[in-house]
């Protein structure tokens, strides 16, 4: 008996699974009930020893979509999305560096305008006074005015003497920006237009003339003159 049950022990050490699927077969077909105790680590039946070896081969070792990239284990996906992090932050960082060397090496746009330059514009020069002017052509006459300015405008009064008529004048004008002087002089009796074109030097004047008659007639002369006060 001991030597049975010793070359029972040997078998069962030797080949379990084997011996466990036939063991079964024999007490299925036998109606005999046996116990047995498995090795550590292997099912407690036959029943569930076939299960596991099922589930053995029908079990998906694939990774499921939640791990990254197409990693097969846990460990191979991490790596991948390790590797997936530092490439997109050297990514943003390169992007970074790119968009502030372009601002430094945009030039800033000055906007470089010329001094704003003013011409000074002289005061017209101060005719306001008394005048005695000489008017000369194939007559001499003598002019007496009293003139009155405001800004450069010019108007007045006076006489005129030719020969021994000394009709009564008026008087209107204008200084210009040259610093030259336009008098148009206009006698009351006879009736007559002299239109004087005047360089001033100071206090001395000379210049031109055109004078004009109610009949049409037109001649030319010279003027010349100072002020008198």
């Amino acid at each position: 008996m001991l030597f049975i049950a010793f070359l029972a022990m040997t078998a069962l050490s030797a080949d379990w699974e084997n011996q466990q699927t036939q063991t079964a077969d024999q007490l299925l077909d036998g109606g005999e009930t046996i116990v047995l105790i498995p090795p550590p680590g292997q099912a407690a039946t036959p029943q569930l020893s076939r299960e596991a070896q099922k589930n053995k081969s029908s079990q998906n070792w694939d990774m499921p979509n939640t791990l990254s990239g197409s990693g097969k284990t846990p460990w191979a996906s991490r790596d991948q999305a390790e590797a997936s992090s530092s490439d997109a932050a050297e990514d943003v960082t390169s992007a970074t560096q790119t968009t502030t060397s372009g601002e430094e090496a945009t030039p800033t746009e000055t906007s470089e305008l010329p001094p704003s330059q003013t011409t000074s514009v002289s005061a017209p020069a101060s005719l306001g006074g008394s005048w005695s002017l000489t008017l000369n052509d194939s007559v001499l006459r003598d002019l007496a005015l009293t003139l009155f300015q405001t800004d450069s405008n010019l108007f007045g009064a006076g006489k005129i003497r030719e020969g021994n008529n000394t009709p009564d004048v008026t008087v209107s004008g204008m200084v210009r920006t040259d610093e030259t002087v336009q008098l148009d002089v206009t006698t009351a009796n006879p009736i007559s237009l002299y239109k004087l074109n005047l360089t001033l030097n100071g206090d001395m004047a000379s210049g031109e003339y055109q004078a004009f008659s109610p009949s049409g007639d037109s001649w030319k002369g010279t003027v010349e003159g100072q002020k008198m006060a």
